[in-house]
């Protein structure tokens, strides 16, 4: 290396380095590579092998010898070299004068090396912060035709070369997360039009309409539509007039047994020897009145689906014999001998927290996760507050076409009173509400007079202020804040509440008008 002047390095590295500035892929900077290390460091063969995530080692790069060429895109086993040909450490530098006296042929890529004819090996590592990347390796048929010279000018083109494969990792990793960003996007975009899809399928198909835009409606509605096309048991969960039954119909909609029918049972409504004969049928004589055989849901549902509606209030046999269904997919009628083939989907629901069932020893826990596969949980109406006008609007031109006399629509009161007040109903409370009113309305505008007197407290009172004679400004906001106070029983999140302030704002003034 001593005839080989700095300028002639400078130059090398000066190409490599603006390859690298013109592109991240390795192949486009290679060239420079090849050409840097022919100038400096004579060669047969050159390569360069990277470390794959799998431990593995993949040839991504070759110059020289056709043979060599031959090896790109080939994976080795990383255990295939020897300590000598390639050591395990971060930095090293291999130099190998004679590879017949220095290389193991135990060791299968040494073996390969001595089949092709090399005798001189260089290899210096490619590794960006602290990781290592692979390494780039130079050999020669000519025995002693690299120096521990060549060894330092190989290291700083390896240094160069890391950054291309690190910027090469870099780019595929960002074009991977492109790709991915992009799959969901489409695959989010193509969920929300099969939810559309299903809902407009679904209220022009029945009255169970999957009314609202809130987020948290639209969750369940999408968790629905990925469960819809499978066979799996649904458990759907939530306070009485969520809507589970909207969101089973829906599931049903989009099911593969769409077509077949859907059988609804509330497990509250019937006392337990009734509950058990119209859920499996009956045979005559079953018990005192069973003139003739009777098929159950099961059997009526047979192709479509079964929605059993409270079914935390099945009695423990009752539990006990529909596990077995879930289990076995067989069953047998009430006082009969013959074993059936249940070929239904359950879907169940209940408005109880049945892991405390489980707990006091009411409900089966073996049943609850045979149930609960995949659960849904609706959220309450008062948790999707700005679904309720999209609701009330929907239900007043409902109830108007079947009482034949439909309002003439809400006034701003009544729409305040309506999102303030709490739901325990939830979305069958609210177009009882909106039934009675259009009935009281008679046609006219819907106000909070028309609703129930527990809805219409609801709204947002306006605060009274008593001015007995001028005040001052600051007199009148004293006055307004005692009258709120008063009228909220001296609560001061209801008074701030009723003053349309925050409790900080309220704790401010308090204090500003010596009223603690």
């Amino acid at each position: 290396m001593a005839d080989q002047a700095p300028s002639d390095l400078h130059s090398a590295l000066g190409a490599i380095a603006r390859a690298i500035a013109d592109s991240l892929e390795v192949r486009a900077v290679w060239d420079a590579v090849a050409e840097a290390c022919r100038a400096l460091v004579p060669f047969d063969a050159m390569g360069i092998v990277k470390l794959e995530s799998d431990g593995t080692v993949r040839a991504v790069a070759a110059a020289g010898e056709v043979e060599a060429k031959q090896l790109e895109g080939i994976v080795f086993p990383r255990a295939g070299y020897s300590p000598a040909f390639w050591p395990d450490e971060d930095r090293f530098l291999v130099v190998i004068e004679d590879a017949q006296s220095q290389l193991d042929l135990s060791y299968p890529l040494d073996r390969l090396a001595l089949e092709r004819g090399y005798r001189a090996i260089l290899r210096a590592p490619l590794q960006h912060r602290d990781r290592r990347l692979g390494s780039v390796l130079l050999v020669s048929r000519t025995p002693g035709r690299f120096t521990q010279a060549h060894g330092e000018v190989l290291l700083v083109i390896a240094e160069l070369a890391s950054l291309a494969l690190a910027h090469e990792g870099l780019a595929n990793t960002l074009a991977d997360e492109t790709r991915r960003s992009a799959a969901a996007r489409e695959h989010a975009s193509q969920l929300e039009r099969r939810v559309q899809a299903l809902a407009e399928e679904l209220d022009a198909r029945s009255a169970h309409r999957t009314l609202g835009r809130s987020r948290r409606w639209r969750e369940v509605l999408e968790l629905a539509t990925k469960v819809a096309p499978t066979d799996t048991t649904v458990l759907l969960s939530g306070e009485s007039g969520t809507g589970k039954e909207v969101v089973a119909r829906f599931i049903h909609r989009g099911s593969m047994r769409r077509k077949g029918p859907f059988v609804a049972l509330n497990c509250a409504a019937l006392p337990e020897q009734l509950l058990e004969s119209e859920l499996f049928g009956h045979d005559r004589g079953a018990f005192t009145g069973a003139q003739a055989a009777h098929p159950g849901k099961l059997e009526q549902a047979a192709g479509g689906v079964l929605f059993l509606d409270e079914v935390a209030e099945m009695s423990p046999t009752v539990q006990a014999k529909f596990l077995r269904v879930l289990q076995e997919r067989e069953y047998q009628r009430l006082g009969g001998t013959r074993t059936l083939r249940a070929d239904v989907r359950v879907l169940a629901a209940t408005h109880r927290d049945l892991p405390a069932a489980i707990a006091n020893g009411t409900f089966r826990e073996d049943l609850y996760y045979r149930l609960a596969v995949f659960d849904i949980a609706l959220p309450p109406l008062r948790e999707r507050r700005e679904d309720i006008p999209l609701l009330v609007e929907a239900f007043l031109h409902e109830v108007g076409q079947n009482i034949g006399r439909p309002a003439a629509g809400v006034s701003d009161d009544a729409i305040a009173a309506l999102t303030g007040y709490a739901w325990p109903g939830n979305v069958r409370e609210l177009r009882n509400a909106i039934e009675r009113a259009v009935i009281l309305s008679e046609g006219g505008m819907l106000t909070a007079d028309h609703l129930p007197i527990g809805i219409a407290a609801a709204k947002p009172a306006m605060p009274i202020v008593r001015i007995a004679a001028p005040q001052s400004l600051g007199d009148a906001e004293r006055q307004m804040i005692e009258d709120a106070l008063e009228r909220a029983g001296r609560n001061k999140s209801e008074a701030a509440r009723l003053l349309g302030i925050t409790r900080a704002q309220l704790r401010s003034r308090i204090e500003k008008h010596g009223l603690a």
